[in-house]
């Protein structure tokens, strides 16, 4: 899930984007005027939907997440945003990601080009006034434990809830749900188990951890599923 900068690096990042497009003078103009009327560095941007699915194939995780962000003020807004993925040493860095701007369907438009910072993806946002605007991002990560995580605990920098979560999760067939950090709903689909939850005014204090086990090893064994 994406991370809100501080004032001072989204300053930074205006600079930046300055010196590279001479276009965006006039919304660096509009932001500092905005900063006089009493705005924050980044416009009052607010993050209040998303919508996360997963597949999971044995030693891989890809991940759909759509970010919905709306600028509710009559100035444009700039906004530089991080993307943390659970690393660690059963889960390196993604092998593919890719960024894009999407319409209310979720599928993507025209792509975003992000840069890294101490190794960590970023990319800036730029809306208009009243403007909304869906982001995706999709990532295919390997996982060498039948384990994952989604981060959620990034919403908390935004320091209001989601209006709407929902998260889906797909596992290959041969595959079921061991465990998940949040009560899950079931739904066969074909040779594939979905599993699901929502929430409403969500504001996680835990991220979204599941685990996943072979679905023919457990009915040989005689355990329960």
């Amino acid at each position: 899930m994406p991370r809100a900068y501080t004032a001072g690096e989204v300053r930074w990042t205006l600079l930046t984007l300055l010196r590279r497009n001479s276009d965006l003078l006039l919304a660096l103009v509009l932001t500092v005027v905005a900063g006089y009327a009493g705005f924050s560095a980044y416009g009052g941007i607010r993050f209040d939907r998303e919508r996360i699915e997963v597949w999971v194939a044995p030693g891989q995780v890809q991940v759909t997440g759509l970010y919905h962000y709306r600028n509710p003020s009559y100035l444009p807004a700039l906004l530089s945003l991080g993307v943390p993925f659970p690393v660690d040493a059963d889960h390196p860095q993604p092998t593919a990601c890719a960024l894009s701007d999407a319409d209310t369907q979720g599928d993507a438009l025209q792509p975003i080009f992000p840069g890294t910072k101490h190794g960590e993806l970023r990319f800036r946002v730029l809306l208009m006034p009243r403007e909304e605007r869906w982001i995706r991002l999709d990532y295919v990560q390997a996982s060498r434990v039948p384990r994952a995580t989604y981060i959620l605990r990034t919403t908390r920098g935004w320091r209001r809830p989601l209006e709407a979560g929902n998260y889906i999760l797909h596992l290959c067939p041969g595959l079921e749900l061991a465990s998940s950090s949040y009560p899950v709903a079931a739904e066969r689909e074909g040779r594939t188990m979905t599993y699901s939850f929502a929430r409403n005014n969500f504001y996680p204090d835990e991220d979204w951890v599941f685990s996943w086990r072979d679905a023919g090893t457990v009915r040989a064994s005689g355990s329960a599923p």
